[in-house]
Order: C-alpha cells, then sequence, then structure tokens
C-alpha cells in the first residue's frame, strides 16, 4: 500500500518522474510506471483505494483526459484525499476547482522551489491526520472500529451459532480465530462458518482471521501451531490476518521487533491479504512487563513494516484504565513521530466505556468478546451479567433494527439469543455516537455523560492524560 499516488496524462511524464524522485526517498510513492503486467485498471483502482493521498497532476492535456479524470472521481468518491498539483495555466476541471491546488508552473525540478515545499507539508499534514476510516485491501470501514470476536472460550455462543448472528445483522467488522476453524470437529458446522464468513465479506464487512494463539493459550492446548494457521488461511475467508505472535517475547525492543518482522514475513507467504503485526511487550527477567520499552518498540516495528495496523493485547498495557490510557498515549505519541498516521489496534478491548476511553487518546481499532459474553446497559455503556437481560430487555423493544426486534420477540430465540441481538445493536449504536463525538470534540461530553463518576472520573483522566483531558 503505497502513502501516495500519482495520477496524470503522458505529456506530463517527465514532471511526475522528477516529483516521484523528490517524494520516495520520503514516501511510498506509486505512479503508473510500476504496472508490468496484469489487469491494468484493476491495478489502478487498488492503488487509488489504499493510498494515504492521490496526487492529480492538472495541465492542458489531463483536464480533459478522461482516464485522469476517471481516477480522480474515484479517488474523491472513496474519500482519499486530492492534493492537485497544477503544472501549466490551464483551467482546473469541473468538480475540482475547490480543492487547495499547488501551482506549479514553470516548475524546473528543483526540490527547494517554494510550491514543493508546500506540497510536502501539505503531504505531511494529511498523512499523519489521524483518518476517519481504515482501509483493508478493497474495503474500509470507518474509525475507531470494533471488531465483535467470535471465539470457542468462554462465550454465549459457540463460533458457528456467534457467526450465523453476525450474518444476520450485518455486522460491518467481526474477528474469528483460526484456531475454531481448524479444531472444529465437524465437517458440517466448519462449511458452514465458511459460509457465513463469505457471505458477511460478500456485504462489505471485514473479516479479521486471529493466530489462535488466545484460544490454544486459555485452553492450554499445546497442540497448536504456526501451521495450522497457514492452514486456516488457506481455507477461511478472510480481508486480513494477524501474524502467529510470540506469547514469550524477548526482553529488549531489538528482540521483540526482530521476532515481530520474522513472523509477519512467514505468516505473508500464505495469504494475499495484508499481515498485521502483534506486538507483546517485552519482559524484564522477573516477568514482569518493561512498560518503558513500549512505545519504542511499537514505532520500531511500524518504522519496518509500514502496517496497515498494529497490535498489542489492553492487558499489557497497565494494571487500570488510568495506566492503560496513559501508555495509549505514550504509544501514539510514538507512532505520531513517524511521518505517517499508524493505526493502532488493541486486542481483548470489548469493553465499551473502555474503547471510548482509549479511543480518546489514541487507539483506532479493537476485538473483544464482551459483546456475547454480557448484555449492555443501553443507556450508560455499562456491562451486566449475561443473565440481567431482563432488566434491560425494554430498551431492545425500543431499537429501531427490525432484526433486533423479530429476535427479541421471537419465541425460537432462546434468552441467550436476545441477549446477543440486542448486544449487536448497542454497540453499532455506541460506535457511531463515538465517532460522531470525537469528529465534533465533543468526546468529553460523552464520556462524562457515560463513565460512573462523570466529572469526578474526568478529573482522575485528566490527571492521568493532562494532553487530552487536561
Amino acid at each position: 500500500m503505497a502513502d501516495i499516488c500519482i495520477i496524470y496524462a503522458h505529456p506530463s511524464k517527465g514532471t511526475v518522474k522528477a516529483l516521484y524522485d523528490i517524494l520516495s526517498p520520503r514516501y511510498s510513492v506509486w505512479w503508473d510506471e510500476q504496472i508490468h503486467s496484469g489487469d491494468y485498471r484493476a491495478e489502478i483502482e487498488r492503488q487509488l483505494m489504499q493510498a494515504k493521498c492521490v496526487i492529480p497532476i492538472w495541465c492542458r492535456a489531463s483536464r480533459t483526459n478522461q482516464n485522469v479524470l476517471d481516477e480522480a472521481d474515484y479517488a474523491k468518491a472513496h474519500n482519499v484525499p486530492l492534493l492537485p498539483l497544477r503544472i501549466q495555466a490551464a483551467e482546473l476541471p469541473l468538480g475540482f476547482r475547490g480543492l487547495h491546488t499547488v501551482d506549479l508552473i514553470g516548475w524546473k525540478g528543483d526540490p527547494a522551489d517554494p510550491a514543493i515545499q508546500e506540497l510536502l507539508r501539505n503531504i505531511g499534514r494529511t498523512i499523519a491526520a489521524r483518518p476517519t476510516v481504515l482501509r483493508i485491501g478493497d474495503k474500509q470501514t470507518e474509525l475507531p472500529t470494533f471488531f465483535r470476536s467470535v471465539s470457542s472460550h468462554e462465550t454465549a455462543l459457540q463460533p458457528a451459532a456467534a457467526l450465523q448472528a453476525l450474518r444476520l445483522f450485518r455486522a460491518d467488522a467481526l474477528l474469528l480465530s483460526a484456531y475454531d476453524i481448524i479444531k472444529e470437529k465437524s465437517e458440517k458446522q466448519r462449511n458452514q462458518m465458511i459460509s457465513d464468513l463469505e457471505f458477511c465479506r460478500s456485504g462489505g464487512a471485514v473479516v479479521l482471521l486471529d493466530s489462535g494463539n488466545y484460544e490454544s493459550s486459555r485452553k492450554k492446548d499445546t497442540t497448536w501451531t504456526i501451521g495450522q494457521l497457514h492452514e486456516a488461511l488457506k481455507i477461511t475467508p478472510h480481508d486480513v490476518t494477524f501474524c502467529f505472535d510470540d506469547l514469550n517475547p524477548p526482553s529488549d525492543v531489538e528482540g521483540v521487533s526482530r521476532r515481530v518482522f520474522e513472523s509477519v514475513e512467514r505468516d505473508a507467504h500464505q495469504t494475499r491479504m495484508p499481515v498485521l503485526p502483534i506486538v507483546h511487550a517485552p519482559r524484564k527477567a522477573s516477568g514482569d512487563i518493561n512498560f518503558s520499552l513500549i512505545p519504542e518498540t511499537m514505532k520500531r516495528v511500524c518504522l519496518e513494516l509500514h502496517p496497515v495496523a498494529v497490535a498489542i493485547p489492553e492487558r499489557e498495557l497497565g494494571h487500570g484504565i488510568l495506566a492503560r490510557a496513559k501508555m495509549v498515549h505514550a504509544i501514539r505519541n510514538a507512532l505520531n513521530s513517524l511521518e505517517i498516521y499508524q493505526p493502532l489496534h488493541l486486542l481483548g478491548t470489548g469493553n465499551p466505556l473502555t474503547i471510548a476511553i482509549l479511543s480518546a487518546v489514541g487507539a483506532d481499532s479493537f476485538d473483544g468478546l464482551e459483546w456475547c459474553r454480557t448484555v449492555a446497559n443501553s443507556a450508560t455503556g455499562g456491562l451486566y451479567h449475561l443473565q440481567q437481560y431482563d432488566f434491560f430487555a425494554w430498551q431492545s423493544e425500543q431499537y429501531a433494527s427490525p432484526i433486533v426486534k423479530e429476535a427479541v420477540t421471537s419465541k425460537k430465540i432462546e434468552y441467550s439469543g436476545k441477549v446477543i441481538f440486542h448486544n449487536l445493536e448497542f454497540f453499532a449504536t455506541w460506535m457511531a455516537e463515538l465517532r460522531e463525538s470525537l469528529k465534533t470534540g465533543k468526546i468529553e461530553r460523552f464520556l462524562t455523560e457515560k463513565i460512573p463518576g462523570g466529572a469526578d472520573s474526568m478529573k482522575l483522566l485528566g490527571t492521568a492524560v493532562p494532553e487530552v483531558f487536561g
């Protein structure tokens, strides 16, 4: 995935080459000279959709060139930022006159030219800015994103049943463990799970395949191997996958980073989809987490791999929410020293209040099992024991989703199933409200209204992360 995609008409090729030479030492840059074979149009579409920004080169030829106009429209339709350059005294094409355009008329290739410096500043601000969507292949999901995790370990629904619920609800993002695909003893059940995943993907959902190490460690199953993950990658429909993570990392930044690099490189040979690195925090000789090394370790991994997102378990970030918020903010600061925005994923974060707090301090995506382990109070985001759904059933009846209304009133749906659909609607609404509060700068108001203790708890957050809540 390139940071920058350049689109142009053929007469501008010399200018594009000079521009490429200036930008490529700093960013990954794509232009059509890099297409050597295959489906030309499909490759251009893929690059446009996945780029962090697109630079259209406007000149007398390109402003009427249908291919260039189509490509610019395609990027615009997929919310990819456009940073246009004008290299000739030509009128800008309709539909693009409202965009800030850098004039490069008469440019002789000087990298110190003020217009080039303006372009570099624009690129830096655009690429380093927090995005509103996470692009994965030909799909995108709004940020922050919550992947509804599916697991065979301690949930109200077994994986096959959970996938059916997600399929019916048309969830936008979900996570399935490779362990549960491979370890499923019923071929019929496995085939149904694969069919449901294909259906979800075809409907636009982003499917994330987990390494399987969570289930194997919780079940103390020492037979789970890298080879079994690779087998799952071959038979499981997915859009993105985690690498086979090292649960016993070395004690230094270099050692942890090296093992992550090796894991990602190895697993990338088994799938055409992006492989996301999982970083486990370095440990001291005592076995305790060395918290001071986490930000630098995360930065080092991203500097080498430029991943779609980088992941770390929430449980390794501190002993309480204040410590974890402080650590996420430290990681975000470290990642922001890179020249591009690096999305951060937290593993095992399914508590809605925690998602909101950690989104505010710099995390972007999450996965968790709370949606199928507990019941949510829609008014506050608080979680309760599954069997206390009776106290919140009235909320389900007020939901807008006809699927949920039908499920919670149907005599064919068991008690746990009603809870699941209640939670699915809650999480969809919660994430939409969270995104809006972040977008409009009202996240503190959102949190004050939701978290226990209200304003008093916000003061504690302000003490822990004054840069955000102070």
